[in-house]
């Protein structure tokens, strides 16, 4: 559906942020901040004692290269 809304400027560079991080249009990225506001929560299992989480299929791959810049730029 298409639709036009008025952001304030916080809230569209948070959702921007959250696209680019996502690698998800702005559109996508509203509505799934939509969901997660709404108390939509993603499904969970137990896997050999640990709980994850089921994601999407177009869900984007976290390598350990990224995880590994993460954890180097943490304070």
């Amino acid at each position: 559906m298409r639709t036009t809304i008025t952001l304030e400027d916080d809230a569209f560079g948070l959702a921007q942020s959250y696209a680019q991080a996502r690698a998800l249009k702005l559109g996508q990225a509203i509505s799934e901040l939509i969901r997660r506001g709404s108390g939509e929560r993603l499904p969970m299992r137990k896997v050999a004692g640990a709980w994850v989480f089921d994601l999407p299929a177009d869900t984007p791959k976290v390598t350990e290269r990224q995880v590994k810049n993460l954890l180097d730029e943490a304070p």
